[in-house]
């Protein structure tokens, strides 16, 4: 299977950033799935969106998470 990336992507500044922005989604998915888990309502720009939505947020950040564990994983691979 060929991977998206190149070789330069897989250097260790790369690294950094991206663990920067892994870190914050896996904030952000803590922080969602507890209001998803007390049924909060979310108000973005004055509208409210009911609990389904934080939920969908809560699947779409885990899957950004999980793409991020494999661009690791890939990291891993190229450097040891």
């Amino acid at each position: 299977m060929k991977h998206r990336y190149s070789i330069s992507d897989y250097t260790e500044n790369e690294w950094n950033k991206k663990d920067e922005e892994y870190e914050k989604l896996l904030d952000d998915l803590k922080d969602l799935v507890a209001d998803a888990e007390n049924q909060s309502l979310m108000f973005i720009d004055g509208v409210q969106y009911p609990t389904s939505y934080l939920w969908r947020e809560v699947a779409t950040t885990a899957l950004k998470l999980a793409n991020y564990a494999d661009w690791f994983d890939r990291y891993d691979e190229k450097n040891y």
